[in-house]
């Protein structure tokens, strides 16, 4: 650690010879990862192959749909890191706990570049997927990092520089979760009652393959909006439940679509965690907004519900949300319907009650503990530094 006297030292005496050395040095650590070479001193705990490929999988009835999607397979450690969706072209959910190290083995097999993003993940910036690092078909690169964050949801996804939008949209997304011992002790539900649920939106032409930006100059500023709501990779997605309670973990994988989230019959939403993990304890809301690449965890008990009962998530209507264009749509609002716009409403998925369990958990009252700062601590809280931000033609100056 240096200041910023010692700083300006440093770089005025030498500052050409400085940035030269820096950059060629991460330049060639790169262009190791690149070509496939690991560090020989990092020893893993959880080694993956991950790959990006073209697929076909059957989405709606008739044609399948050409997707890209992300497929993997354990190298070393526990094989129940890796759990594929069922019949989804989504990527396996990653299963980690902090403290593991971890190398992913990355290989590219679609025809553009591409380079993986661990979103939210706390590592090094030469393992972060920075469009910088894209490589090209039949290439690959090795991520190795230790897992610093506390106990959440996260998810991973392509990185290139203006291809993030497509190729996210083709299929190329994947859950990333890591656990921790406070969330151990908490006893929330595990196994099959810890359920990772993707929200995307998706358009399709007649032979049932993907439509992204139409050219609508509108979609194009606003951002693409589907007319097929899509959970997990299936339209019209029922979660059967026993009577017990749930942990479901939401991920806004859409690109755009904003969801306002209740209950259909009323209940609130009893959440327990966010972006950054574990909340310190549960909180209710009637409501919750979950923009795009935003997470949710939410603790539910359907103990009170009779078997054969059905409920529903939705997204609730809301004023301000930008206007989908007039493209004529196959989805779910009747079949040749507009597309859905932003603060439409609409169901996002049912539940289903389908058997009789005893209850075997009981919400937490405390989740986890999380750092405060105290203002007071602050290096220049005589002296604070102010700013005025304007919008200007919908740009924020500072």
């Amino acid at each position: 650690m240096i200041n910023r006297r010692q700083f300006l030292k440093i770089t005025g005496a030498g500052a050409a010879g400085f940035l030269t050395c820096g950059m060629s040095s991460l330049v060639d650590k790169e262009k190791a990862y690149a070509a496939g070479q690991a560090d020989s001193g990092f020893t893993p705990d959880l080694e993956i192959a991950l790959k990006a490929t073209p697929a076909e999988i059957p989405i709606l009835p008739g044609d399948p749909t050409g997707v890209w999607r992300y497929q993997g397979q354990v190298l070393k450690g526990d094989r129940a890191s890796l759990v594929n969706l069922e019949r989804s072209y989504l990527g396996p959910v990653i299963r980690t706990h902090r403290g593991q190290k971890v190398r992913i083995r990355f290989t590219n097999d679609i025809a553009d570049k591409t380079i993986v993003h661990w979103h939210g993940l706390h590592v090094p910036a030469d393992m972060d997927g920075h469009p910088r690092l894209v490589i090209p078909k039949g290439e690959t690169y090795v991520y190795e990092f230790e897992i610093r964050n506390r106990a959440g949801t996260y998810w991973y996804h392509p990185h290139p520089h203006g291809l993030t939008g497509p190729q996210v949209y083709g299929g190329l997304a994947g859950l990333f979760l890591v656990s921790d011992d406070e969330e151990k002790a908490a006893g929330l539900p595990s196994g099959e009652y810890d359920i990772p649920l993707v929200l995307q939106d998706r358009a399709f032409d007649r032979s049932n393959q993907l439509i992204y930006l139409s050219g609508n100059h509108m979609e194009q500023m606003n951002g693409f909006l589907g007319d097929w709501i899509i959970v997990n990779g299936h339209p019209d997605f029922s979660l059967p439940v026993a009577t017990r309670a749930y942990r479901l973990r939401l991920l806004n994988g859409s690109n755009s679509r904003i969801y306002r989230l209740a209950w259909q019959d009323g209940h609130p939403l009893t959440v327990i965690g966010t972006d950054g993990g574990l909340l310190e304890k549960p909180v209710q809301r009637r409501y919750v907004m979950l923009g795009p690449g935003e997470r949710l965890e939410l603790w539910v008990d359907f103990s009170s519900y009779a078997v054969g009962s059905e409920t529903a998530l939705v997204s609730l209507p809301f004023e301000g949300g930008m206007i989908g264009g007039g493209r004529m749509g196959r989805g779910m609002m009747g079949g040749g319907g507009y597309v859905l716009p932003n603060g439409a409403q609409f169901p996002v998925f049912k539940v289903k009650v389908n058997r009789r369990e005893k209850a075997t958990s009981t919400l937490p009252q405390r989740l986890s503990t999380i750092k405060r700062y105290d203002p007071a601590d602050a290096v220049n809280r005589q002296s604070p530094k102010r700013f005025h931000l304007v919008m200007r033609r919908m740009t924020w100056t500072i």
